[in-house]
């Protein structure tokens, strides 16, 4: 054999080209799935996707953009993975409720590790509903009663800062201010201790947590995982939940909180920490997979009796429960002082209702339930501002709803941001109108296409969570404190590149005493 012949240069480039068009057929190798079924979608790049697209134009503005050239449904690409994208609220009340069993689970763009796995929020089938019948009874009515005190607790701290930026009189971006009172409300109902987020708002714990969803996926961990997932596989190995971020300091918190709960070994206390570890059977606090099968899981009965929660599993739950809830009810917040201090006709409507029906009494569970007008307000800040503007599923086998075809693991893709600014749905969709959830117009609403915290079974659990500490702070803060816009105040929040909806320059208002 001539060895001169193979390293003959037009043969040597012979090999680079087919090693280089493999390679790019290989990043191509699902981009036919749509086409195959007659989905329209914008042109895919090799192992990219449209992630390119999406990156350049920004998370939340290129699903608009979409909307407008493909309409109600059409597909994209998550790297290699095919995404259905639905606007169509039938489709998705089909998907949600009638067809639930087959869109049961939620798709990861990349391989995830075993903390991410196990939270709630990404768990799959039996496990899932498993996690859930056992967290659902922390969010019942009889334990929302009995965390007012907690959260009142919490408010006499919210209101101290307040008074302190009413006396500077300068300007403060309430999204610093509703983080450290979300924290500390999610601190002690969850886990029963005090983080003092408030006194502390640099306290590493609020910091982290608002980075994990608040940074760009496309300049991020996140987005190589996704083109590439392999790379997911090894960072999985040696530093699990690298992708989401630094997430080592909530890591550490979580299993030091969970340690030291056992070591106390209180088992009155009945907060969503205690919950979990009262659902521990023992000798299963740690479970390898080979173990798990032997126990032949049939039903959600079977996981409760045989099998329990493992550690790894509340840890899980303890890190989603800090790092979701605290971001979400935090943002909601701050994104409903936004609009009240820009619209003074609407604060003052709030501060009647409030004096008309609670006079003096303390904000609690059951009358904070007679505010209607807060509930509107409340329920139009999250039209506008839908803090997780995506909601997913994913297909377990291949169907047909509505003339589109679903493919077997394919995902599916929810814009519920899209659905909210719906001129066919909404009168005038970009201006904040209370009048949009008035009981008449609510009972005119078109079912699922106002999903703010999703929808079916796998709602989000802590909603009522949610909803009660918004009620509660708002009562407190518009009693004593008028909300005023200053120079710093944006007419229109611009949105940073992120996975939830974050404002870039924060959300700058001026608090004056009534």
């Amino acid at each position: 054999m001539d060895l001169f012949g193979v390293l003959y240069i037009p043969n040597f480039l012979l090999v680079i080209l087919f090693f280089l068009l493999t390679f790019y057929l290989y990043g191509r190798r699902t981009f036919g799935i749509f086409s195959q079924y007659g989905i329209k979608h914008p042109k895919p790049t090799a192992f990219f996707g449209n992630l390119i697209e999406m990156g350049q134009k920004g998370f939340l503005n290129i699903f608009f953009e979409w909307k407008k050239k493909y309409g109600d449904c059409y597909g994209i690409f998550f790297g290699f993975v095919p995404y259905l994208v639905i606007n169509d609220p039938e489709i998705i009340g089909e998907i949600m409720i009638k067809s639930f069993s087959n869109f049961t689970n939620k798709p990861m763009a990349f391989p995830v590790d075993e903390y991410s796995s196990n939270m709630i929020t990404i768990a799959k089938d039996d496990h899932w509903k498993y996690l859930r019948t056992v967290l659902s009874p922390s969010y019942s009515s009889k334990k929302m009663r009995e965390m007012v005190p907690l959260i009142e607790n919490v408010l006499k701290t919210l209101e101290k800062n307040l008074n302190k930026i009413a006396d500077s009189k300068e300007p403060t971006d309430v999204t610093i201010l509703f983080s450290g009172y979300t924290m500390d409300v999610i601190a002690s109902t969850g886990f029963g201790i005090e983080v003092d987020s408030q006194e502390n708002p640099d306290n590493p714990l609020v910091k982290n947590a608002g980075k994990v969803f608040g940074g760009d996926i496309f300049t991020s961990l996140q987005g190589l995982a996704i083109i590439f997932p392999t790379i997911a596989k090894i960072l999985n190995n040696f530093k699990p939940l690298a992708a989401f971020g630094n997430m080592d300091c909530i890591v550490d918190f979580c299993k030091e909180l969970v340690a030291e709960r056992k070591k106390e070994k209180n088992t009155a206390r009945k907060d969503l920490l205690q919950l979990m570890l009262d659902a521990q059977l023992e000798g299963h606090e740690n479970m390898d997979k080979k173990t798990e099968q032997e126990l032949k899981l049939e039903n959600v009965t079977d996981w409760r009796t045989k099998r329990g929660l493992t550690d790894s599993e509340i840890i899980a739950q303890c890190m989603i429960f800090l790092v979701a809830a605290f971001e979400t009810t935090a943002s909601t917040l701050s994104y409903f002082a936004h609009p009240v201090a820009l619209n003074s006709d609407i604060q003052d409507k709030l501060c009647q209702e409030i004096e008309e029906q609670l006079g003096q009494e303390s904000p609690n569970y059951d009358n904070v339930q007679k505010l209607t007008y807060l509930d509107m307000c409340m329920d139009e800040t999250l039209r506008l501002y839908p803090i997780g503007f995506m909601v997913t599923r994913e297909c377990k086998v291949d169907c047909v709803i509505k003339g589109i075809h679903f493919p077997k693991n394919a995902g599916v893709f929810f814009p519920i941001i899209c659905l909210h600014y719906d001129s066919r749905y909404w009168n005038e969709p970009e201006i904040f109108n209370p009048e949009n959830f008035s009981k008449e117009n609510k009972a005119k609403q078109t079912p699922f296409t106002y999903l703010p915290f999703g929808g079916g079974p796998r709602v989000c659990a802590g909603m009522r969570l949610a909803e009660l500490e918004f009620k509660m702070a708002v009562v407190q803060m518009l009693r004593k404190f008028r909300l005023v816009p200053c120079e710093k105040t944006e007419k229109k929040i611009e949105f940073a590149k992120a996975g939830i909806l974050k404002p870039k320059n924060g959300i700058w208002i001026q608090l004056e005493r009534r």
